[in-house]
């Protein structure tokens, strides 16, 4: 049998980035009339309200849901947008602002840089060709939850956001680029391959 406080305790100290690998399609949800913040060039979902995703731990052989609640979440610390979560002086390209939950869901708008490596992302983002962002984050503490015949569900309740990056595809379906012209949809449930190394501090089982 597996030891869940013991995948559960070996999460802590690590970044961890919501990139999808796997996608089945399985819910539709659909945003409309968003208006993007004039304050940058695109306004984005950082956090979907519907955010639960499927995590897969080699080390335990083992899958579980984890959800983020936008309750936890401390983003003091996010103020820059980088490429493919390799955050480094050449993949920062643009810088976020107006960070603000709304209707349980984070949202922040992007300044891109004017450099060209910016500009080319900016531009494919306003071309349609990437859509999704995704965070990078460090587990504080979580609250887990055992069901029979299903997959163990885990509540991440406080959680350090650390950075952003444009993704091809993230794990969150719901964190995109909002648009102003049309329907937002996100149609896919997606899975995140993970593995986790270290420890946490679990603050209750239910």
């Amino acid at each position: 049998m597996i030891d869940l406080e013991a995948v559960l305790r070996s999460l802590q100290g690590r970044t961890f980035y919501r990139n999808a690998t796997i996608n089945n399609i399985t819910n539709v949800e659909v945003r409309e009339n968003e208006v993007e913040d004039k304050n940058g060039d695109a306004t984005f979902i950082l956090i979907s309200e519907n955010n639960e995703t499927e995590r897969y731990d080699w080390w335990k052989d083992e899958v579980f849901i984890e959800e983020l609640d936008i309750k936890g979440a401390d983003y003091s610390q996010l103020k820059t947008f980088f490429k493919d979560h390799k955050p480094s002086v050449d993949t920062a390209i643009g810088k976020i602002v107006g960070l603000e939950v709304v209707k349980n869901e984070l949202i922040g708008s992007v300044v891109f840089g004017t450099d060209k490596d910016s500009q080319v992302i900016k531009q494919k983002y306003d071309d349609g060709i990437l859509t999704d962002v995704s965070i990078g984050y460090r587990i504080n503490e979580i609250v887990s939850t055992e069901k029979k015949d299903e997959p163990n569900h885990v509540l991440v309740t406080d959680y350090t956001i650390v950075e952003l990056s444009a993704v091809w595809k993230g794990a969150d379906a719901g964190a995109v680029k909002i648009k102003t012209d049309n329907t937002t949809k996100a149609t896919e449930k997606r899975f995140s391959y993970d593995l986790y190394e270290k420890k946490l501090k679990i603050k209750g089982k239910r």
